[in-house]
């Protein structure tokens, strides 16, 4: 993991002494360039973006306040660290109010600056790795989330109990702040919300204001004992019985490429257009979309779980002998193909 440092100073010296200090120190750290003024840093920056900056005060064209000052305007975030003399402590104390990292006194002794690099770096390893952590447990909670959303919208109760477990397992389980953890169940909910929105169901996903993790779950749990009976009440649920068995069937044949409607229709008794109606009432969805839905799910669950399977292959277990055919099935569902899902979980 390279860490990025850009050194201004019109002090040639100066540079090659923090040169060689830094890439003593460490070897993730990174010279991306020097400049003698705050100008040419402005132009290095932008091409390098660098994580620190460490820069002197007093230089000709740009000065140190004047490159910090552009720095903020341009909402740029690295950390910076002043240069400064013993007579410049005014300078310091003025850079203060763009957040400064720190500052190094002139002349430049080596622990010191070993000692501040190196207490930056740890800082910025402790970012990323919290950082990496929660945009994995993010992906890993969105899934989750899809599959509780596919739960209600059927009105599976059991489904959405066992569904809304894993997801709260995912969250607690995890090593983020507490904070972070709300945010994510909270993130959960606007996905859910989302989700209601794209289908143009009116279910109400919305979550009361608390601070604390351990009463926003009971009322996550209730909003979701609530979608399902807004699920139930917007349709017929659970009144045709023999939508109740064509779904069951489907569960057991997904997988075989050779089950049709037809068979469906066959067993059931039913007409296509009498069929479709109470198929589309009953679960807000035609027949090949709620089969190709339910094949794609199970697709995301074997790509997860299933670390020793070609993705060829998991889409032969789902129904797709057709790779292809699979791939763009899966990536028009999911928005991403199945070796590109494997590699985000």
């Amino acid at each position: 993991m390279n860490y990025r440092i850009l050194l201004v100073d019109d002090e040639p010296m100066i540079k090659l002494s923090l040169r060689k200090i830094i890439t003593d120190t460490h070897p993730d750290f990174v010279i991306v360039g020097d400049a003698a003024d705050g100008q040419e840093a402005l132009e290095i920056a932008d091409r390098e973006k660098p994580h620190v900056i460490i820069t002197d005060i007093s230089m000709p064209v740009m000065n140190g306040l004047e490159l910090l000052q552009a720095i903020h305007e341009k909402g740029w975030k690295p950390e910076i660290i002043i240069l400064s003399g013993y007579g410049e402590f005014d300078y310091a104390r003025e850079a203060l109010r763009y957040g400064v990292a720190d500052y190094i006194l002139k002349p430049v002794r080596i622990s010191a600056v070993k000692e501040l690099m190196l207490g930056l770096y740890a800082k910025h390893r402790e970012r990323m790795e919290t950082s990496f952590a929660k945009g994995e447990l993010m992906c890993r909670c969105l899934h989750a989330a899809g599959q509780l959303f596919d739960r209600i919208w059927l009105a599976d109760e059991p489904g959405v109990n066992a569904a809304s477990d894993e997801l709260l397992t995912l969250i607690q389980g995890s090593d983020l702040p507490e904070e972070q953890k709300r945010g994510t169940l909270l993130d959960a909910a606007s996905a859910l919300r989302h989700q209601s929105e794209e289908r143009g169901a009116a279910i109400v996903f919305e979550l009361p204001w608390s601070d604390k993790l351990s009463e926003l779950i009971p009322s996550f749990l209730a909003m979701l004992r609530q979608a399902v009976l807004q699920v139930r009440s917007s349709r017929n649920w659970g009144k045709q019985s023999v939508i109740q068995e064509a779904v069951q069937v489907i569960h057991a044949r997904y997988a075989d490429p050779e089950f049709k409607l037809e068979e469906l229709l066959t067993r059931l008794n039913l007409s296509v257009t009498h069929f479709y109606n109470l198929f589309k009432q009953e679960t807000g969805k035609s027949f090949i979309t709620y089969l190709i839905e339910y094949r794609i799910e199970k697709a995301k669950e074997l790509l997860s779980q299933s670390a020793g399977c070609k993705t060829y292959e998991i889409g032969e277990q789902v129904g797709y002998p057709d790779y292809p055919h699979f791939t763009k099935l899966f990536k028009k569902v999911v928005g991403v193909t199945p070796s590109e899902y494997r590699k985000l979980i």
